[in-house]
């Protein structure tokens, strides 16, 4: 049960008339994707329903901090990521290689991985999960008997506007983008049956040979987008129940619960004493040589006769020197920060790449892996940034990304996007989502009752 919360500024409507439930959200991934869902488990917290967040040990302070009961997986995001495997993982840059290793990976805990679901989701009413355990937590929400729900930070479904993720970020002829997509949930299946198999034996589950995300369709699940439409504005042709929410970002209350709320005195004075900055960071993807990149970011802001400030994240650039034109910064609320510097140059999280477009400053993204290619892509097309791979980084490419970007009218698209974003409530539209879902399954399962007595009369 949450404990020490306090009512939600978010909401749906009249908290004394939602029907209350037990709901676990479960995130595996990095910070970006365990914020959002925090941020959306404490929303719903604060309507009175009975919340539980499951992550990875090393991120299970953003939901505790906000009073969520908050349940670790048994393995660390970070110390997966800084081993040798996870470093390979991130840097395979092919979508086949990608699945077998988050596969791999999920097999190896999938004993831990099993016995926490459960227990966690134990007499929930709801399951939420994000994609990188969709098909775990669908099997557990099979087995306890709850709705699932899925909560996805980029376009994850079939669509006529964007290829699939998993293959490319490129722009596709209209045939070979559904082409793309039909290629992808076939490897996906064929990658992942195996496992799936196992976990769906593990569970006393019966066999099915049809793959879970497939099924998932086919059962109408809803599944909330949680990012926006005006970055993302091409997914006329889903249904109503994926609907794309906005970006699910902290409120000042929850940065200053995680400890990285406003900016610290001698930031706000070396801000002060010139011209706006540029921000470089890049979240918790692993950095091989911190050092050698800090001395190209300098290179790049003496090119371009600008100073830089460096969010180390996790990547261990702490350990390297900055100067009075390179300043480094450790855990820090990234929209107070962005809100004083000119440009963000970062790896494109999805996370990342909501702030600095909502801080209205022009973005460059240097993808790493995952879905960052495509969020390069999107800030490409709204004029708001540009893109390339972190794997072609050099100071060259980044100076003349960076001179693309630094114009009077990239910015005053950036300031655009970012007041279209600010007449957004993202997390109070998802929690209307996720109670509406909860009404829909209690009525459901009214019905069938009903049925039943009248069927046994």
């Amino acid at each position: 049960m949450t404990t020490n919360e306090p009512r939600s500024e978010h909401g749906g409507g009249d908290a004394d008339s939602v029907r209350t439930m037990r709901i676990t959200l479960v995130a595996v991934g990095t910070r970006g994707d365990v914020q959002p869902t925090a941020v959306l488990a404490s929303a719903l917290a604060g309507r009175g329903h009975d919340v539980t967040l499951v992550t990875p040990d090393d991120l299970v302070h953003f939901g505790r901090s906000l009073g969520i009961a908050t349940v670790g997986l048994g393995f660390s995001t970070r110390s997966f990521l800084d081993s040798p495997e996870g470093r390979a993982f991130v840097s395979s840059g092919s979508g086949r290689r990608y699945l077998e290793a988050v596969v791999a990976k999920k097999e190896i805990e999938r004993r831990t991985l099993q016995a926490v679901l459960l227990h966690a989701c134990d007499g929930a009413d709801l399951v939420i999960a994000n994609n990188l355990v969709l098909d775990e937590a669908a099997m557990v929400a099979q087995a306890v008997g709850a709705e699932v729900v899925a909560l996805h930070f980029a376009p994850r479904r079939s669509s006529a506007a964007y290829p699939s993720l998993l293959l490319t970020a490129r722009p596709l002829p209209r045939l070979l983008v559904r082409a793309s997509h039909i290629a992808a949930g076939i490897l996906e299946a064929r990658v992942t049956r195996a496992h799936n198999a196992r976990f769906r034996q593990d569970l006393g589950l019966p066999h099915d040979d049809v793959p879970i995300r497939w099924r998932l369709r086919a059962g109408g699940v809803t599944e909330i987008q949680a990012y926006s439409a005006a970055l993302v504005p091409g997914l006329r042709d889903w249904p109503d129940r994926w609907p794309r929410t906005g970006f699910l970002a902290p409120s000042p209350e929850h940065r200053e619960r995680w400890g990285d709320t406003g900016l610290d005195e001698d930031l706000d004075a070396w801000l002060r004493a010139g011209e706006a900055p540029v921000y470089f960071g890049f979240g918790s993807m692993p950095v091989r040589d911190p050092v050698a990149l800090i001395a190209s970011i300098r290179a790049v802001c003496q090119q371009l006769g600008v100073r830089g400030v460096v969010g180390a994240g996790w990547s261990g650039m702490a350990q390297a020197v900055a100067d009075d034109r390179v300043r480094l910064v450790g855990p820090v609320d990234h929209t107070a920060l962005l809100a004083r510097c000119r440009a963000a140059v970062h790896h494109g999280g999805a996370g990342t790449t909501g702030v600095s477009v909502a801080a209205g400053v022009p973005t460059v993204i240097c993808a790493v892996a995952f879905d960052q290619p495509f969020w390069g892509e999107r800030v490409r097309e709204a004029g708001v940034g540009t893109w390339f791979p972190f794997a072609h980084f050099s100071v060259d490419r980044l100076v003349d990304a960076l001179r693309a970007v630094l114009t009077d009218t990239t910015a005053a698209r950036a300031r655009a996007l970012a007041a279209t974003l600010a007449d957004e409530d993202p997390v109070a539209a998802a929690v209307a989502v996720v109670e509406r879902v909860g009404a829909d399954a209690a009525a459901s399962a009214a019905r069938r009752r009903g049925t039943r007595h009248e069927t046994g009369r």
